[in-house]
């Protein structure tokens, strides 16, 4: 029998007599490789992918490969109740076959990041058609009943894609074909292809995606400039209107949120956002949780620049009133990965200058004279007051958040120690960019479990 027929083995079956039979059932929506099954103490458990309906699950019957009438087997089980957890026996022909149905509990999310479409070698830029390919291979993952990778919390798991993140630097300098504001190269090969697959994808920017206070020196031309505004625009506008596609197909359990500065509201926020898939709280950044607010340049000035504080506040508030639900965290930056990774945290460019907020900020937004890539100044501002936030939320892992972030174009896994508060701790895996030429076509493939978060992670190739 084929794996990819509807037609399904589902268990080996003890028989009254000392012969065993095969019993196959044909299933209602169901697929091979998303059917689980282990034998135990008489009978054998089937676990079914999470959400499925048991109400006329089982169309038609066959032993050992050949049909049988329904109405021959005590009770007929394509009309009798299932129950998930409820022990079934059904005989024919002398025979007794015994099995329990469970709710799958597991799930798989893809991340990558960097993908910088069509920039090139020297940011390990990535074809169009090359994340195509890459794309295409994740939706697949597991189809055929093939295991990509294995999972050693749930041995018997066909892993497949459920939900597929990029995090950020996702393609040329703001735009298809740098500063062009437009991101359709990117959307073309990543956003369009989970759309037509039916899988919910999930981006977020990146530095090279949204304006920083400078690129590099001592350029004059620092901050948001008016054609870097308007690509600002479309970056978040291009975030929003995908997340919007997916809040309407109402595949999550509560819909995307976002985390912005209410009394700022007519200015550019990068607007951070979360929401809930499968029992899961997702919680998702931007290039980073301190993303400066500001005001837009025009002919005369430059831009300003606001504090994140009631950004931060918002998100603080939201946690707490949230506590319980395991959660799951997301940036651009890395935690601890880079040589550079505290200039980023201050947004810093490679001569340490920056451009303060115009107002206060108990995050260092406005503070002066800050020394270049400080370490000591990124935790304590930023690092340990948002550690100590993620830390009130459920869904650590050994006491630790689980939190995943790009940027750095290498896989890296570490974790950060709060260094005033010894219980707060944050495990940070960072993803490769599927471009890096000694690492190509990267990814992380986690294993979440239903209501807990994750449970595994494991780097791969697609």
């Amino acid at each position: 029998m084929k794996k990819t027929l509807l037609q399904l083995l589902v268990v080996w079956c003890l028989a009254v007599t000392s012969a065993q039979a095969q019993m196959t059932f044909t299933l209602n929506g169901v697929t091979y490789g998303d059917v689980a099954e282990r034998d135990s103490k008489g009978f054998t458990t089937v676990t079914l992918p999470a959400g499925t309906n048991l109400s006329g699950l089982i169309t038609a019957i066959a032993i050992d490969g050949s049909p049988v009438d329904a109405n021959k087997v005590t009770p007929n089980p394509t009309t009798t109740k299932l129950n998930y957890g409820e022990l079934k026996v059904f005989t024919y022909n002398n025979k007794a076959y015994g099995f329990r149905f469970e709710e799958d509990v597991w799930f798989c999310g893809v991340f990558f990041s960097d993908c910088h479409i069509n920039q090139g070698s020297g940011h390990d830029g990535t074809s169009q058609a090359d994340m195509t390919t890459i794309m295409n291979n994740i939706i697949a993952m597991g189809q055929d009943g093939t295991k990509k990778v294995n999972f050693t919390a749930a041995p018997n798991l066909v892993p497949k894609a459920s939900i597929i993140f990029c995090l950020g630097d996702i393609d040329q300098d703001k735009g298809d074909n740098g500063s062009s504001g437009t991101h359709d190269n990117f959307l073309s090969c990543t956003a369009n292809i989970a759309k037509e697959a039916g899988i919910p994808f999930i981006f977020i920017a990146g530095n090279h995606d949204l304006s920083p206070d400078y690129w590099t020196g001592d350029d004059p031309d620092k901050g948001a400039t008016s054609s870097g505004s308007n690509a600002d625009d479309e970056t978040i506008s291009a975030i929003t209107t995908n997340n919007t596609y997916w809040n309407n197909k109402s595949v999550f359990d509560e819909n995307i949120q976002y985390f912005i500065d209410d009394t700022k509201s007519s200015y550019f926020q990068s607007k951070p956002f979360t929401f809930k898939f499968k029992d899961v709280r997702f919680y998702c950044a931007q290039t980073y949780w301190f993303q400066k607010l500001y005001k837009k340049p025009n002919l005369l000035s430059s831009a300003t620049y606001y504090a994140p504080d009631k950004v931060i506040t918002a998100l603080d508030n939201f946690v707490t009133a949230h506590a319980t639900e395991a959660s799951v965290w997301m940036q651009h930056y890395p935690w601890l990965a880079g040589s550079d990774c505290n200039r980023w945290w201050l947004d810093q460019n490679d001569k340490g200058l920056y451009i303060p907020t115009k107002d206060t900020s108990i995050y260092g937004s406005s503070d002066s004279n800050v020394g270049q890539n400080d370490a000591n100044f990124a935790n304590t501002k930023k690092k340990n007051p948002l550690s100590d936030i993620m830390m009130k939320a459920a869904g650590k892992v050994d006491g630790k958040v689980q939190h995943f972030s790009g940027h750095y174009h290498r896989f890296d896994d570490r974790t950060y120690n709060n260094t005033t508060n010894n219980g707060s701790s944050v495990h940070d895996y960072t993803v490769a960019a599927p471009g890096n030429s000694s690492q190509t076509n990267n990814a992380f493939v986690v294993l979440f479990k239903r209501g807990e978060g994750v449970k595994e992670v494991i780097q791969t190739q697609f």
